[in-house]
């Protein structure tokens, strides 16, 4: 038995860094994947996905893909026949830490710092440069690499953003127009 309690949301799976899935106590267990996570008031919240087990069993842990971001693949694979993954084009510093955020003069750590930009990427474009740091990206605070890379991924293709960034003591804000990851060459 559940009591169907949202313990958390925009929560990140090791192998799915650009969901933001809704941790639930709900029971997902193999063959019920993909139905319905619902609200109390009988609104479709999310697409039961996953669950953390040990055992391979339910163990009160359950994963659920937001209804908002599962309508937009749908709607996409169902227009065009695929999934378009928005893109940036830089490559985050991943020993970016609370140190390394006071010597660049912030006071707490907050955001993610580019080590690199891609030529002819769209943060080249908008002028990020190596050592930003990335502290929101469409006006929401980024909590760390992940965060950024889920979003990214998650904003539609073509689509102008705005990206604060903390350059030389200051916040900029930069334009960005997200393009599209098939587009660009994998390292």
């Amino acid at each position: 038995v559940t009591a169907g309690i949202i313990s958390a949301k925009a929560r990140r799976l090791r192998d799915e860094t650009y969901v933001p899935f809704i941790q639930t106590d709900v029971a997902i267990d193999p063959g019920n994947s993909g139905g319905p996570l619902i609200n109390m008031r009988g609104e479709v919240i999310g697409l039961n996905t996953a669950i953390a087990s040990n055992s391979g069993g339910n163990e009160g842990i359950g994963f659920s893909i937001p209804v908002n971001v599962a309508m937009r693949i749908g709607s996409e694979l169902a227009s065009t026949g695929l999934v378009r993954r928005g893109y940036l084009g830089v490559k985050l510093d991943s020993l970016f830490d609370e140190d390394r955020a006071r010597e660049a003069g912030l006071t707490q750590l907050v955001g993610t710092r580019i080590k690199s930009v891609e030529a002819g990427s769209p943060a080249a474009q908008a002028e990020l440069q190596p050592d930003d740091i990335i502290i929101a990206f469409g006006g929401v605070r980024i909590e760390d690499d992940d965060h950024l890379i889920s979003m990214v991924k998650l904003t539609e293709v073509g689509r102008q953003m705005d990206v604060l960034v903390f350059r030389n003591g200051r916040q900029v804000h930069r334009q960005v127009m997200i393009g599209d990851m098939s587009n660009f060459k994998a390292d």
